[in-house]
Formats: C-alpha cells, structure tokens, sequence
C-alpha cells in the first residue's frame, strides 16, 4: 500500500478501533445481510442480525499475457498473488452502536480497498472509505526521449526504434471518502461528505503536427465537499447545502519540449504544452417537496454555482513566447443557476398528471482576451454561454383490460452566446471561427407508451417517442479551407428529427422459469437544407433477452443474448494546403456488438457448491467509403499511400468457474478458474503493413507495440473462516 496521507489515516484509525473493539466467538455460518443505515454504513436495516467477523486468506496464479483485460487492475502478466481479505465487525448492545473494519484485496498492490464505520443505529454515523484504482495503457512502448513523464522533455534528432528504453504508462489513484451524519431530533438530519483523491503517474501525450511522443507528468489531487441538513415534517421536505470542489496539479503546469543537441538558449529551440492548471468550484442548492390536497406533491430545487480558474499562466513568464500585453492569468469564470419546478397531481382516479419546468444557465465571465496577434491572424480566447429553459408535460391514463396509456411533450430551448473573433477583411464574417455557429436552438419531444398486464405471468410495454430539433441560421466563418463559408454542420447543433421504438415484454409462464424481452430502434434524420458536410443520418437498434430457470430448489440457470448496431451516414471534404478542393466523401461507419452469457449455479449438497459463468462477445466496426474527385483536380481518389480502412474485428471469452466446500473446520474452502480469450485486427497502432507504428520520420522514433491475440488463466484457493 503506498502509505500517503491517505493510508497512513485509515492505517492509524484501524489500529485504534481494534484496540478498542469488543471480543467475539467464533462461528462458521455466512452473514449476507445487506448493511443499511443512510449511507449503507451497518447493518442497521436487519437489527437483530449477529454480527460477524471474517478471514479469508489464499493464493493466486496467474498465467498468460491480459493486457487488455488488466487496464483497471494492474494485473497483465505470469505472476503469483496473496489473497487477504478480512472483516471486524461488532455492535454494543446497550448502546446499538455498530464497528466494522472491513479489507479487501489486501495481499494484491495497487487494488486495496479499506471501509471504516461506526453507527448508533438512527443517531450518528462515520464512515471511511480508502480505494486504490490504478490504470494501465494497454499497449508497450519503446522511447529514446529522456525525461519522460518530466517538465522537460528531450526528443531525440534519430528516428531509430530499436535503441531505446521501455516505457511504463501507469496512473494510480489514492481515493478517500468521509460521510457523516447525525440526527438532531425525529426531523432534523445533518450530512456531510468529503472526498479526497490524489492521481500520480504519466499518461500518452503528443505533439500535433510534429508527430512526436511525450508523457504528461500527472500528480493531480482532487478534494470535494458536501456538507448537508435535511428537514422532514409532516407534509414536507427540504435539503440544503453546499457542494465544494478543488483540482490542484503539483507539477509544473509548463511542459518545455526541445530537440537534442539543440541550444537551450534560444527560444525556437523550444515549444511548450501547458497542462491542467489549478480551479475550484462552489455551488449553494436547497431541494424539497410539499404534499398538497387531492393526492398531489410539489416539488422544487434550487442551485447557483461559480467554477473558477485564476492560476497564474506560466507562459507568461517567458520572455517572447506570449504577447506583451497577454494577461498574466486567465480570470476564468463561469456561473451557473438551475431553478426547477415539479408538479404531480392525480385529478381524476385513473389519471396521474407531471408536469416540470427547468432553467439553466451557464454565464462564461471569462475575458475574451487576444492571445495570437500577427499581421494575418489573430486568436481569441471563446468564453461560451449556454441558458436552456425545458418544460415537460406527461400524463398516464388508467384504461380498462388492465392497460395503461402514457402520452407527454417536452419542449426545450436553447439560447447560445456567440462570441465573434475578428474580422480582417471587413466582410462581416468571423475570420476565427473554422465551424459554423447558431444562437438558438429548439427541440420538441412527443412520447406515447402503452403498458399492458396482459396475466399473472406476462406483460409488456410498447413506446414510441419523436424528437424535432432546428434552429436559428448559422453564423458561418471563413477558417474552412478555401470555402467563403463554413460548410459543416456540427452535429450536437444541427437540424434533426428522431423517432424511437422500444419494445419491452416480460414473461414468467411457470414460477421456476422467466424471459425478459428487449428491443429498441432510433432513426436520426439531419436536415436536408442545412449545410452539406456533417452527419447525414444515424440508425441504432438493440436487441436483448435473459432467461432465468430454477428446474429445482438446488439449480439456478441463467442466460441472455445481445445484438446491437450503430451506424452513421456522414459526408466530408478534402482540401489542398493552399485550399484548393480536391474530392468529397461520402461515409457509413458501422459498429455492431454481439454478446452471449450463460450461468449456472448448484448446491450439490448442504457442503457443496459450484458454478460457472461463461460471456462471448464480438465487436466490429466497419467503415465504407465513396470517393467523388473534383474534376478539377488532379489528385486520385486515394493519394499514394492511402487505401480504404480495413474492418476491425474483436472477439472475447471469458470462463469463470468455482467450487466451495464447506467442511474443514468452521469455514469455507473455495477453488477458483478464470480463463480469458481477447483478439483483434485492429489497425489503429499500426502502419498499412501490419508493422507496430513508429512516432516521427526525422526525429523520435518511439515505437508502439500491441499483441493482437492474449490468452491468460488464473487458479485461485482460498480459506474463508467467520466467528463471532
């Protein structure tokens, strides 16, 4: 365990509860109650239960290569493994309060995860949580840069990939989370939460254009609190508080790249890339809920936060690389105010009515402050404003046979600040701006569902929803390779209509075995007068169904089945460098994943139990495109060197199985074997050839490696004892 603040507080906390705490007896039998309490700290939801303590001690093999699989464990290759996991718990029986210890996976590095709590059923509460999350890249890297994952990083001038020093990329991350609470009386409730995460490790960077790798040094610490007070009367609710957050980066925020050999005294030696700098955030919020007459409820909530980011720019320190009058920080700040109104109402007795009404506006105070100034060109900072108003109106209506009728509209609409750059020419376009804008946007949402219990052992629902959305014109820009106009249309702001379908069905027709049916369809059509690059149409189907079947009260048998596709018509342009139109594509990018998943459960006898689960998956993305050549060019419709991109397929399989046995002595002996299967074409870490993809072609050399195919088992034994 990396013994950072963090550790070293639930180590110390630890030690001292155990001191403190009660003896027990020992016991055998398995306690699954569920804790309860307000934040799930003790079993305070099942008071009469005996608490117990537990021991679980074993050793694990791992063998093969998983490095796809590991990105969030840390465990990718041949090894072997302690496995500790151990649970303290007690509950004073004149005064109800609850102590738990609890450890997980506390013989394997990096993936420890410690709870803490204490409770007086109902009064006060403390809770600690202590989790270890590292993450892993999922590929090998071989560099010649020195520095790596530094403030300065040093390139070398000889594109060779095969004398150079391997590379981990790794992140871990330490998180702590604090709740309280404490009850006044029967109606005054007071929370707070405090959470605190450091991150420290490097993550894949680089240099657009220079096609050069890099590592972003990261040691970020991210600190939130909520501390809360809720009342609870009669007829009504309310919760207030505050929610506080701060991000902080320990290293220095400018990163100074410069090829060897080159003279560190002049400034063209070197280029930066700043990282993220230090901002906080703080919101005020107060929620509640009324009970009216005529079985109606009224709710509302209320909340105005302020985000800032006032860190001094450490390029401005720099003589030469920023303006002379540039600011020395950004001032960056952004204010945002919710208000929502809620309404529920029951007028008739087969009709229930809810209606909604939501404001929301994100107020960007930040300058527009000129950060590139040259006699062609000039760059502004784009502060962005965005206030969305939305009201919901839905009724469900009671109809005989047992079928329920839901109908209901949603309106929302948007307005947009669109800051404008600079205008050199004096056309009255904004010469900055490389894709089109729009003030306003409205969208309108029509939904109709019939839900039917058709018998005691099946029912169903089947919904249809239409979504329109348009807008006001475009505000079109100049910065779009050759074109007077800006000729995309982003597709979160575009013209477009969807219709979905969803189906769902849910069928018991013997108590032992049961099927769940689900089946969804969304149509996105764009505009057919809106600009003519962009996404054109989009079209998404799901197809599920699970199946549960218990032939006796020793058998469990599970399975389920999914298809789901998405695909997108998209257009787009081709443009010489000095903006001469060269062809138009025309594309259909296809995704579509199929899952299997089988389990089974036994209790072979009252000693005995084992089980299995088996998953196959198998993705597939797709990509075809149509080239149309201007005539006036003179280029094919594939330059030298470029093909069509191929298919990528991937298919998985995982096996888990395991056997228990209880019977030596007062505990539980378990044996378990996880076999996993991942391959794939993919192509994104590779030249045209099939060869691992190399940075650079005068310089770097850093060579990417992936394994297209790994396989790997793990063999685990384990001795669970529990006492009391």
């Amino acid at each position: 365990m990396r013994m950072n603040g963090n550790a070293r507080f639930i180590w110390t906390t630890g030690v001292a509860v155990l001191l403190l705490g009660s003896g027990t007896a020992w016991s055998g039998e398995e306690n699954k109650a569920d804790p309860g309490g307000p934040f799930g700290m003790c079993p305070t939801a099942v008071p009469y239960t005996t608490p117990e303590s537990f021991l679980t001690l074993g050793v694990g093999y791992l063998d093969g290569n998983r490095r796809k699989f590991s990105t969030f464990d840390g465990k990718s290759s041949t090894t072997g493994m302690f496995l500790l996991d151990a649970g303290y718990l007690s509950r004073d029986e004149a005064t109800g309060t609850w102590s738990v210890i609890e450890g997980r996976n506390l013989g394997l590095t990096g993936n420890r995860d410690v709870k803490l709590s204490f409770e007086r059923q109902g009064i006060w509460g403390v809770r600690v949580d202590y989790i270890e999350i590292p993450r892993l890249a999922p590929y090998d890297v071989n560099s010649k840069t020195e520095g790596l994952g530094t403030s300065q990083q040093i390139i070398p001038k000889t594109a060779t990939s095969d004398d150079g020093s391997p590379r981990q990329i790794r992140t871990d991350r330490d998180r702590l989370v604090v709740n309280t609470f404490r009850t006044w009386n029967k109606n005054i409730k007071f929370n707070l939460n405090f959470r605190n995460e450091t991150k420290e490790g490097t993550r894949q960077w680089g240099r657009g254009g220079f096609n050069e790798f890099a590592l972003e040094p990261i040691d970020w610490t991210m600190r939130q609190l909520e501390p809360t007070v809720s009342y609870t009367g009669k007829r009504g609710q309310l919760l207030g508080g505050y929610n506080g957050s701060w991000f902080t980066n320990e290293n220095n925020t400018l990163v100074d790249f410069i090829l060897k050999g080159d003279n560190p005294a002049l400034l063209a030696s070197h280029s930066y890339i700043t990282q993220p700098m230090d901002n906080e955030a703080h919101q005020v919020f107060l929620s509640g809920g009324y009970h009216l007459p005529m079985d109606s409820h009224a709710t509302f909530k209320i909340s105005h936060g302020r985000a800032m980011q006032n860190e001094h720019l450490p390029t401005n320190d720099i003589a030469g690389l920023s303006l002379a009058y540039a600011p020395s920080k950004l001032r960056g700040r952004v204010d945002t105010t919710m208000i929502q109104l809620g309404l529920t109402t029951q007028p008739l007795a087969d009709l229930n009515i809810v209606t909604k009404l939501r404001y929301h506006d994100d107020d960007d105070q930040t300058p527009a402050w000129l950060v590139v100034n040259t006699p062609t060109t000039q760059v502004h900072a784009t502060p962005l404003s965005i206030r969305t108003t939305s009201g919901l109106l839905e009724g469900t209506y009671r109809l005989p046979y047992q079928i329920s009728l839901t109908g209901g509209i949603e309106l929302k609409d948007q307005k947009r600040q669109i800051p404008f750059g600079n205008d050199a020419n004096k056309d009255g376009l904004d010469d900055e701006r490389f894709i089109p804008w729009r003030t306003d946007i409205d969208e309108t949402t029509y939904r109709l569902q019939v839900q039917r219990h058709m018998s005691e052992t099946i029912n169903g629902a089947l919904g249809y929803e239409h979504t329109d959305r348009n807008g006001s014109q475009y505000l079109n820009s100049t910065k779009i390779m050759g074109n007077d106009f800006g000729k995309i249309a982003p597709s979160f702001i575009a013209d477009r209509e969807r219709d979905k379908v969803r189906l769902a069905l849910d069928w018991r027709p013997v108590e032992r075995l049961g099927f769940q049916l689900v089946v969804e369809d969304i149509v996105d059509q764009y505009g057919l007068n809106q600009i003519p690059y962009g996404q054109k149409k989009a079209h998404s189907q799901l197809y599920s169904v699970d199946m549960d079947y218990a032939p006796t009260d020793r058998w469990l048998l599970t399975g389920w089945y999914s298809y789901d596709t998405n695909k997108t018509w998209q257009d787009a342009g081709r443009w010489s460098s000095t903006g001469v139109h060269e062809a138009d594509r025309s594309s259909i990018l296809k995704d579509m994943g199929s899952s299997v998943g089988l389990g089974v459960r036994n209790q072979w006898h009252d000693g005995v139990k084992l089980g299995a689960d088996f998953q196959w998956t198998r993705d597939k993305s797709k990509y075809e495109d149509t080239i149309t050549v201007d005539p006036k060019s003179v280029l094919p419709a594939y330059p030298a060197g470029v093909t069509p991109l191929p298919d990528i397929v991937t298919p998985t399989t995982r096996l888990n199985t395991f056997i228990e046995y209880k019977g030596m002595g007062p505990g539980t002996l378990r044996f378990d074997y996880l076999h996993e299967r991942w391959h794939t074409n993919d192509w994104t870490w590779k030249f045209s050839d099939g060869s691992p993809y190399v940075y650079g072609t005068t310089t770097d050399g850093t060579l990417i490696s992936t394994m297209d195919g790994q396989t790997s088992n793990f063999f685990g034994l384990r001795y669970t004892t529990r006492f009391k």
